[in-house]
């Protein structure tokens, strides 16, 4: 069992490996099939029963997951479920974050910037476009904020996991 955190949510999730594949449950959902696999670098596939998306995932250090699915960017905790009842216990969790960081989820070139400091963001608003392997994505964080620091301008270079903005 693992506990995964993406925001303010915390979900538990079950993952089950059967003779007739890999299932997964969130919390009293159903169980799915799942399907994840590697397509191109951080570019995989992800398959729960007959649904199919493609996901960019960036492992980070202490079970931190940097995701995009749908032009939206997500920073997911990911623990076992006995080390989050103990964070719990101790208050080492750190809950809702002070601040989201949007970062690139490949390398691109930075097409366009559609914030500044000062803007007040809502969550999914797009805020900078970024393009890669020939496509232009619309990068966005899930909640909403004020934007505290923008780190790039349009036409840069953008390196894999290099911060573009930050929200608080």
């Amino acid at each position: 069992m693992y506990q995964v955190t993406i925001g303010d949510r915390a979900l538990r999730v079950a993952v089950r490996a059967g003779d007739d594949g890999t299932f997964v449950r969130v919390d009293e959902g159903p169980e799915v099939r799942a399907e994840l696999l590697a397509l191109h670098g951080t570019l995989l596939s992800l398959r729960l029963n007959d649904a199919h998306e493609e996901v960019v995932a960036v492992a980070r250090e202490h079970g931190e997951v940097q995701l995009a699915l749908r032009g939206l960017q997500y920073t997911a905790e990911v623990v076992d479920e006995a080390h989050a009842r103990l964070a719990s216990v101790v208050g080492a969790r750190s809950g809702a974050h002070a601040h989201l960081e949007l970062k690139a989820p490949m390398p691109g070139l930075l097409v366009r910037l559609l914030c500044a400091v000062g803007d007040e963001v809502e969550p999914a608003q797009p805020l900078a476009v970024l393009q890669a392997m020939k496509m232009e994505n619309e990068l966005s964080l899930p909640r909403h904020g004020r934007v505290t620091a923008v780190n790039v301008t349009a036409g840069q270079t953008v390196e894999q996991g290099q911060v573009l903005v930050v929200v608080e």
